[in-house]
């Protein structure tokens, strides 16, 4: 048999930005331009927003890489498909409708398209591609475009603020001060959900809430990718059964692994949920950056030629391949910093790496002779005699290696489900996930607790057993804590509550106001709410919000581990939260006073004698 080259195999290594050949990474320079896309509900959204006769101006925000512009161009492919048509929106060339779109210079200048309902469709491609004072201009120009039409900008959050910043600048006298609308808006969206303003004249889409392990059915993007690229339709892999370098081929096999009839779902879910507790822990997974880590993960990094030599140096080796295995280059080891700088998803990939944590009930269990077939290493090469201290050091590495190996193809072998965030190194995740679940047991205040006390350990209060009452201390002893601190207020835990973000926002919004960005954008819950009354009756809540990795720092902490030094920052941010909630009106003679983990009460007698007596 020839060695053959698929192509499919070289679209995929196109999402990688690592050569210099890369070609798909940005979706303009899409190679096949009739391939499918994944349609996020932003689409849908979209669709719907643009009828809206109030509507003037729609922006779409976020990291470089969300896919602003892919948006725009499918919604103007989706557009020019009329109602009875015979063609679908996948029979509209979306490279031709970019160049149209490139041809009409993406400055707003001219129409590049129209609604449903006739009006004048203009759209901004980037606003980074103007300064500070030509987009402060351009932004208000389109608060209110020509001929009743409609304006979409695309625009980077950094380069929004700065030019509505420069627009705010009355001083220089240039400024207007409208375009303040659109971070107003902005801001709304992040403290309440909402993605219009009031008058629903401006719409500002997050696309940083975009998830791309969307808590769906269909698993988002992720998912979606993996069974696009893996399965066998179209025949896309049909070159690599005729491939003389098959039965070595770690690519092959990657593919195999995850289209297998039995394990391919359960692998693929393994890997949707390693995204989803990377966004969960505070990453934004921008688009691109999934496509770069699962075209990595599924190529190992190599190209077919890459195979076909190293199958011409050894026809028979398999101790090559097994660092190209989509459970190891998931995780970007043999990446450079400067590499996974390009793809900072990498780094938020492996601090959740599931090699690195042993557990004795998995660690138990790993067989190295149960590996497949490709094993990491040679068994003589880690069994042989050790004679030196360098024999020693080589060995243990090599272990460590093996180890690493087995942790993370048993993780992705693995059933079950339930034990992924401890196999993450992320113990309070059921938690942190339980505690989002609108229909848990409402009596189960386990996650409150918890919370609560690691808030309590924040402060250096470090108490005993299952406590009825949260204790806020004086601001003054946060940082400097002496034997004694001087407890500002006790509140009972029966009046605090853990909510998700969607529930947040629901409490935090305008009455009688939908929660926008829940439908506008791929939908996964990234942070958790603990919400505390404030002194004195309707008189509200503090909020203080947590994320998988914060609330895992908080268990940990309400466990007796804390490291003030590593989490300086963490803790300085809590302890702003949490100075709100101290009580600076009382006036009584009486001051609770916290000694060791003693309670005392200290009062005022007659000729100002202070008297101590225990709480």
């Amino acid at each position: 048999m020839p060695l053959e080259v698929n192509k499919h195999v070289q679209q995929i290594r196109g999402y990688q930005p690592f050569d210099v050949g890369t070609s798909e990474m940005v979706y303009e320079l899409q190679g096949d331009g009739t391939q499918p896309q994944f349609r996020v509900v932003t689409l849908d959204y979209l669709l719907a927003a643009i009828e809206q006769p109030t509507l003037k101006t729609l922006v779409l925000t976020g990291d470089a890489g969300h896919g602003k512009t892919s948006l725009c161009a499918s919604l103007l492919a989706m557009l020019r498909v009329k109602d009875g048509d015979e063609t679908t929106p996948q029979d509209v060339d979306r490279r031709a409708v970019f160049r149209e779109l490139s041809a009409a210079g993406g400055d707003a200048n001219r129409p590049i398209g129209r609604t449903r309902n006739g009006r004048p469709l203009y759209v901004l491609r980037d606003l980074s591609e103007l300064s500070p004072q030509a987009g402060a201009q351009k932004l208000v120009e389109l608060l209110d475009p020509p001929d009743e039409g409609l304006a979409i900008i695309c625009a980077n959050e950094g380069q929004l603020r700065k030019c509505v910043a420069e627009d705010d600048n009355l001083d220089k006298g240039g400024g207007t001060g409208r375009a303040k609308i659109l971070v107003e808006t902005l801001t709304a969206g992040i403290v309440r959900g909402q993605v219009s303003d009031p008058d629903g004249t401006v719409a500002v889409i997050n696309l940083n809430y975009q998830s791309v392990a969307a808590d769906n059915p269909n698993g988002g993007l992720i998912s979606w990718v993996l069974k696009q690229w893996t399965t066998t339709q179209w025949g896309r892999w049909k070159p690599c059964e005729t491939c003389d370098a098959q039965k070595v081929c770690p690519i092959l096999a990657n593919r195999n692994e995850l289209n297998d009839p039995t394990r391919g779902p359960q692998r693929r879910a393994a890997i949707r949920d390693v995204f989803a507790a990377a966004e969960r822990t505070g990453a934004v997974v921008t688009t691109r950056q999934a496509f770069s880590v699962t075209s990595y993960m599924i190529t190992g990094g190599l190209s077919c030629e890459n195979v076909h030599t190293r199958y011409q140096w050894s026809r028979s080796s398999r101790s090559w391949q097994a660092p190209h295995l989509y459970h190891q280059a998931l995780f970007g080891d043999r990446l450079s910093q400067q590499q996974r700088h390009q793809v900072p998803a990498f780094f938020a990939l492996r601090k959740l790496d599931p090699g690195r944590v042993s557990r004795r009930q998995v660690d138990d269990q790993l067989d190295p002779d149960t590996v497949g077939d490709f094993p990491p290493t040679d068994a003589s090469s880690y069994l042989q005699k050790v004679r030196t201290n360098r024999d020693a050091q080589k060995q243990a590495e090599q272990l460590r290696g093996l180890y690493t190996f087995l942790r993370r193809a048993d993780f992705f072998n693995s059933d079950d489900n339930k034990d992924r965030f401890a196999r993450m190194g992320m113990h309070a995740g059921d938690d942190f996930v339980s505690a989002q679940d609108r229909n848990r047991d409402l009596a189960d205040t386990r996650v409150r607790d918890s919370f609560l006390k690691g808030l309590e350990a924040v402060q250096g209060i470090h108490r005993a057993g299952s406590n009825p009452d949260f204790l806020v201390l004086d601001p003054a002893f946060f940082t400097h804590r002496a034997r004694a601190a001087v407890i500002s207020r006790r509140v009972a835990s029966k009046g605090v509550e853990v909510v998700d973000q969607v529930t947040q926002w629901q409490k935090e919004g305008r009455t009688g106001v939908l929660l926008e960005m829940r439908n506008a954008v791929e939908w996964l819950n990234r942070a958790i709410y603990i919400r505390i009354p404030t002194v004195g009756p309707g008189e509200g809540t503090i909020s203080v919000e947590a994320d998988l990795l914060r609330f895992e720092l908080l268990t940990r902490w309400a466990a007796g581990l804390r490291s003030e030094v590593q989490h300086e920052a963490e803790i300085r941010g809590l302890s702003g939260s949490l100075a709100e909630l101290a009580d600076s009106s009382s006036k009584d003679d009486e001051i609770q006073v916290l000694v060791g983990n003693v309670m005392r009460k200290l009062m005022i007698d007659v000729g100002d004698k202070i008297r101590s007596v225990r709480a």
